[in-house]
């Protein structure tokens, strides 16, 4: 019998031994129904013109596992996530478990080297142990930690000039006189919701990002000697992939800069703290007066779905950026104002629909009131910004919101692509035209805007559309400026916000029902490389010669869907629809995914063009695989 019939008759023979005890195991339990099929298992395999490496060495166990209590949760932190940590060798992702006493374990797969555990029971202890797990499923021994969860201590004192726990809804309903947020994003992706004591944001079209702008402005004081002003948020918004912004802008726009240039394009006056993968940057307007700076501890890594505290700290001496307690970024920036419009910018994994937590954010200083208004979306008869004389499309919008207010003016963040004046935008509704204003400066660069820069504008509405009597609609409605058509304008969003002082208002909304997403089974990319490690085109004609697959199965992303990963059983190489190759990644327990190499000999192929199907194997028989496809021209 030859090696590889031998190791087709062993698998098989595990695979009816596997089978036999899930049935032996159902009948114990006392299950009526069918057995659950067993987990799938693939035996390697490689075709003659392939060549498939060796795993080489085991991973290794994480150097030390911290855990810090939250309020209900433990955060549980290792290699990258910790301050000077390093991810141990040959890491693809890891096999976390948790339990307390006299219950049996839970066991999460994640790509980060930190994870969140939520819906802990207080004032016990859980026991933790963290395992790497390479690419082919083989494990660590086990590190382990303690933790209990804990509290938030005196983080929100200070926080005077607006605190919002999210935990009422109404502080982000802007249908509701006196709410505390406008929340901006693209209408019909991007959507709010409460649950559990955070604001969820869901960005579902893969490339989202939600702004709030508080209702209160943020007043510098003299929070101490040094101290003038802070911004406090907690999010898992920074995490893999994901990002934060802090915008602290004079005037009151809906959102500020641009991600068409290199530079953030900022209004003047402004300050921009960004927190993603590449760490903590602070950014200002070029106006904005500097002094030197000593620098900052690097950030650590962040996990996907982990809430940490970011504070925000003005100074007489610059801005300090603090993530947990722990300074991570600086700069000598010394605004020159004294009161500015706090904006968090939020975005998730791009590419991938995704939702972003706020548990608490608000800032020092006094707390002036809020402006009862109350929001209604408006949908332009065009996206485009209009020329003064251009043909405007004959839709419009509803008077009904406006009937009887006694002031209300349109809001719309648009941006343009070529010189424009945005101070001359107007806002046509039917007959009238009426100046809009700019809500901050527009950054200006000899004369020109700045390339793909979000600018708000505001326009005040006159008496006459605010009357009892009048019509039911006016109509249309588009924004217009000269040069607009050439210089590529478009409405990002627009709404109006009209004045109240009723107290009526429509029922809070609750959050709805909330099912744990399941495991996302990590995708699969293949792209060709020569001998050398360079990218090969897709059309360049390969002849006879050896290839390189270079394979990934995406953990990471797979972890910003859902959480957790999904197990991997392996992949398989199919070429032109035959079996080239399976590689087994759950050899000591399910996998995560990685990065693999695979030869390719061309010259042991027909000539010609040739089709590779990468198809991504769960361990779970009821998950559907994944596939992707690749054309090698010979």
């Amino acid at each position: 019998m030859t090696p590889r019939r031998r190791l087709a008759t062993a698998f098989v023979a595990f695979a009816v031994l596997a089978a036999v005890v899930a049935a032996l195991r159902h009948a114990q339990s006392g299950s009526t129904g069918p057995p659950a099929p067993p987990p799938v298992s693939l035996a390697d395999f490689t075709a003659p013109h392939l060549l498939v490496p060796n795993p080489g060495e085991p991973p290794a166990a994480p150097a030390e596992v911290e855990a810090f209590g939250g309020h209900g949760w433990i955060r549980v932190a290792w290699g990258s996530a910790l301050p000077g940590g390093q991810d141990p060798a040959h890491a693809a992702g890891y096999e976390v478990s948790w339990h307390r006493d006299g219950e049996p374990a839970r066991t999460r797969r994640v790509a980060s080297s930190e994870v969140q555990l939520d819906g802990l029971a207080e004032g016990v202890d859980h026991r933790i142990a963290v395992r790497t797990v390479d690419a082919v499923g083989r494990r660590s021994p086990a590190v382990e930690t303690t933790g209990r969860v804990g509290d938030d201590g005196d983080w929100r004192d200070g926080l005077t000039g607006l605190l919002d726990d999210f935990d009422d809804p109404a502080t982000t309903d802007a249908r509701r006189s006196g709410s505390l947020w406008h929340v901006d994003g693209y209408r019909g992706c991007v959507n709010t919701d409460n649950a559990g004591g955070h604001l969820l944001v869901e960005m579902n079209c893969g490339a989202d990002s939600a702004v709030l702008r508080a209702r209160r402005p943020l007043v510098l004081s003299e929070v101490d000697d040094d101290v003038l002003g802070r911004v406090g948020v907690v999010t898992d918004a920074a995490g893999a992939r994901g990002g934060l912004t802090v915008d602290l802008v004079p005037g009151g726009p809906d959102q500020v800069g641009s991600e068409e240039v290199s530079d953030p394009a900022l209004p003047p006056g402004a300050v921009r703290v960004a927190l993603d993968d590449d760490g903590a940057r602070v950014l200002a307007a070029p106006d904005v007066p500097t002094v030197p700076d000593r620098g900052s501890e690097a950030a650590t890594r962040r996990g996907t779905g982990v809430l940490h505290r970011f504070d925000v700290l003005l100074t007489k001496s610059g801005v300090r950026v603090l993530q947990d307690g722990r300074q991570i970024g600086s700069s000598g920036a010394v605004p020159a104002w004294r009161e500015a419009t706090v904006l968090l910018g939020l975005r998730g994994a791009r590419g991938r629909r995704s939702t972003v937590r706020l548990d608490a954010a608000g800032f020092s200083g006094a707390q002036t009131p809020v402006r009862g208004v109350v929001e209604t979306p408006t949908v332009p008869a065009t996206q485009q910004v209009l020329d003064l004389d251009d043909q405007a499309p004959g839709v419009g919008i509803s008077r009904a919101p406006l009937r009887g207010a006694t002031a209300a003016r349109l809001r719309a963040t648009v941006t343009f692509a070529g010189p424009v004046d945005p101070a001359a935008v107007v806002v046509q509704l039917g007959d009238a035209r009426l100046p809009a204003v700019q809500a901050a400066p527009a950054p200006v660069v000899a004369g020109v805007v700045r390339q793909g820069t979000a600018i708000t504008v505001v326009a005040e509405l006159p008496p006459e559309l605010l009357a009892e009597t009048g019509p039911d609609s006016l109509s249309p409605f588009v924004l217009r400026v000269a040069g607009g058509r050439a210089a590529m304008g478009t409405v990002r969003s627009s709404y109006l916000e009209v004045d109240t002082t009723t107290t009526e208002a429509p029922p809070a909304t609750t959050g709805r029902p909330r099912s744990t997403p399941a495991d996302e089974l990590p995708a699969g990319s293949l792209v060709v490389r020569d001998q050398n490690n360079q990218v090969l085109p897709p059309d360049q004609p390969l002849g006879q010669r050896r290839v390189v697959l270079s394979i990934t199965l995406d953990p990471l992303g797979a972890e910003a869907v859902s959480g957790s990963v999904a197990g991997v059983a392996g992949f398989r190489l199919r070429i032109d629809g035959q079996l080239a190759a399976t590689v087994n990644t759950a050899r000591d327990g399910p996998g995560l995914g990685g990065t693999y190499t695979v030869g390719l000999e061309l010259g042991r192929l027909p000539a010609g063009r040739h089709r590779v199907e990468l198809e991504v194997v769960p361990v779970d028989p009821a998950e559907r695989e994944r596939s992707t496809l690749v054309t090698l021209e010979g």
